[in-house]
């Protein structure tokens, strides 16, 4: 409820190529999330499931490990340690601090230019736009170059590119003025 989960699963996709969630359950209880009759049609703030579906839409590239005991967890583990290399734990540790940020994007020696990093900025900046997430972001990025363009837009376009209730929200945070202090 305090949104941990959430939080981790953005540091993890934004700092790994293939961000992982282990889900143990307790050998000692059912390897289910919710009881089977517990199950709704609609999305449901108090429902795990809800919570899991919304967890797995927001992140796509998010691959969720279900394992039903610890001796499990070191089987799954040890099937996908197999042919990679040792991990560098100093380096995981620091995963997050601007210094292992940068190492991290230089790592292949090849240096990205400052136009790579400026776009890296901006989608950053667009994710944090009332209302859009992934899925609304790409169809705003094939439609506009930079947060300027998008801000210029009418209220009917940027409804047309994000939809309705996004659209509306857009261009409401684009219009409205900064309260002086």
């Amino acid at each position: 409820a305090n949104g941990r989960l959430f939080t981790q699963a953005e540091s993890m996709s934004k700092h790994y190529k293939c961000p992982c969630l282990l889900i143990e359950f307790d050998p000692a209880k059912s390897f289910s999330l919710q009881n089977q009759n517990e199950l709704g049609v609609e999305i449901r703030t108090d429902a795990v499931c809800s919570k899991m579906s919304l967890l797995a839409m927001h992140f796509p590239k998010l691959r969720i490990l279900w394992s039903r005991s610890p001796h499990e967890t070191l089987r799954i583990f040890k099937a996908l340690k197999t042919n990679h290399e040792e991990v560098d734990v100093d380096k995981a540790v620091e995963v997050g601090s601007n210094e292992s940020i940068d190492a991290l994007l230089n790592e292949g020696g090849c240096e990205d230019d400052e136009e790579d990093e400026v776009n890296d900025a901006a989608r950053d900046m667009l994710l944090r736009l009332p209302g859009v997430n992934l899925h609304n972001a790409r169809k705003i990025m094939k439609e506009c170059d930079t947060i300027a363009e998008l801000a210029e837009m009418s209220r009917e376009k940027l409804r047309e590119i994000a939809g309705p209730v996004t659209g509306q929200k857009l261009f409401t945070f684009f219009r409205q003025k900064m309260a002086a202090t």
